[in-house]
């Protein structure tokens, strides 16, 4: 009988374990993790699961059994993307046989569900992010447009002008690293005041910043050859709004040869 009541706890057990990580294949990285930590008493009642910064974690096995701040738990490290974390199952009666086959169990769940969710939104970036400068790229700026600007906020569209002379003349080596210079002068803008910053292609760029910062911004240019236009929050929605901008970028672009 005591053979018996064991192996329909095991199979309780089992069933909530499914359960629990069944949920762990769409949502996205954050959501898996907090799901996790939720379910992680229906398998092991008493036990919790924690995250931990790879340097809170240094001495403890690349997986299975260690003692974290005299804990007694089964830990594993999770390389990333998006981040490296060190996932630790507190729970005093993991050296058990059952106990211990268990939680491996859960942990392969668990970093199988991660590295999905983990490389599902790293993909994601990288199809947002323009890979010479780091900045958002198109797609990137035409979804912000399509979610619209703030209140008091405008949209600089620049044209870095001379581009394909510095080309010809120096080599695309000395062109790329005028445009990573430039993408970091917008990086460095929008990071102080809360703002966006993009690369659209080529020559182009874009810089969402609150109106206040405009004249920050335009001195912080003047060390670029660029023209730009301004576009505000307001005065049109998506691709409306970024035409404008571009058409009074364009105008600016005359006037300097003109």
């Amino acid at each position: 009988m005591p053979q018996t009541m064991g192996q329909e706890s095991l199979l309780l057990r089992l069933l909530l374990l499914h359960e629990v990580t069944a949920g762990f294949s769409e949502p996205p990285f954050l959501e898996v993790l907090a799901r996790a930590e939720r379910g992680v008493e229906w398998v092991f009642p008493g036990a919790r699961l924690l995250a931990l910064l790879p340097e809170e974690a240094r001495g403890l096995p690349g997986r299975g059994l260690g003692r974290f701040r005299g804990l007694l738990g089964y830990g594993t490290y999770f390389p990333g993307p998006p981040l490296p974390l060190y996932l630790f199952l507190d729970h005093p009666g993991v050296e058990k046989p059952e106990e211990l086959r268990l939680a491996a169990l859960f942990m392969e769940h668990l970093l199988s569900a991660l590295r999905g969710a983990g490389y599902r939104e790293e993909l994601e970036r990288q199809a947002r992010t323009d890979w010479l400068t780091g900045l958002g790229n198109r797609r990137a700026l035409e979804r912000a447009l399509r979610e619209g600007l703030a209140p008091g906020e405008v949209l600089m569209v620049l044209d870095l002008d001379g581009l394909k002379a510095l080309n010809d003349r120096e080599g695309h080596l000395a062109g790329d690293a005028l445009l990573r210079r430039l993408g970091a002068c917008l990086q460095g803008l929008a990071r102080a005041h809360g703002g966006r910053a993009f690369r659209l292609g080529g020559d182009e760029f874009a810089l969402i910043l609150p109106e206040r910062a405009l004249g920050e911004a335009r001195k912080a240019l003047e060390a670029f050859p660029v023209s730009l236009g301004v576009a505000r929050a307001g005065e049109g929605q998506d691709q409306a709004l970024l035409d404008l901008a571009d058409r009074r970028m364009y105008r600016a672009k005359r006037r300097k040869k003109g």
